[in-house]
């Protein structure tokens, strides 16, 4: 059951995930990999001449690629599109297991599908304006700016929450979320309840 608020607004109990398939291929931005190589050739990848990096993910929104640097990752969903990982944050959520290989720190994360009752993350989202959502375009139901540009996603995405900043008193001040394809989502994670068991 749901929070009821003072003013009325219910707030749900989240959902949490955790990663069913923890081990992936990943490469460095600016090593000059194959993979790299071949992102850049087929346009996946851009790379601009002060060396910033245009990252063409399946979220990526009208011509513009999601901005990354040198030193970055970047992995590769099982359609191909590269998806950019920060490096402190991929670093510190992986550990190296040979070559391009690495596995994946797995712990429950929040999450929020439409149909959900309103979290406070989602709320804090929304009236920040960070979060958009247009009921009326289910292919760009949601959109953010993610990774220096706009990035819009379907209806049936998962809004994964990777980390919640909080002040003194416990109020939020920033999350960093993204979006996850429903597909994507369905063949690597795992639903989990509040209380840490399988749904």
């Amino acid at each position: 059951y749901g929070l009821i608020l003072c003013d009325g607004t219910e707030i749900g109990q989240m959902t949490y995930a955790i990663k069913r398939i923890t081990r992936c291929l990943a490469w460095e931005l600016g090593k000059g990999s194959e993979r790299e190589q071949e992102m850049i050739r087929q346009g996946r990848i851009r790379v601009h001449p002060d060396g910033v990096y245009e990252i063409f993910s399946l979220e990526a929104h009208s011509g513009r690629g999601q901005i990354a640097k040198a030193g970055d990752y970047f992995k590769a969903d099982f359609r191909g599109w590269p998806q950019p990982c920060e490096r402190s944050w991929f670093l510190s959520n992986h550990s190296h297991v040979k070559d391009d290989l690495y596995e994946q720190i797995a712990k429950p994360l929040k999450i929020w599908r439409k149909g959900d009752p309103e979290s406070e993350e989602i709320g804090f989202l929304l009236k920040k304006g960070i979060l958009k959502i247009d009921p009326d375009n289910p292919e760009c139901y949601f959109s953010a700016e993610l990774w220096d540009t706009v990035e819009t996603a379907a209806y049936d995405t998962v809004i994964i929450f990777y980390d919640i900043d909080r002040d003194a008193e416990g109020k939020i001040t920033d999350i960093f979320f993204n979006f996850v394809d429903a597909e994507y989502f369905k063949r690597n994670y795992i639903l989990k309840s509040a209380s840490g068991t399988e749904e």
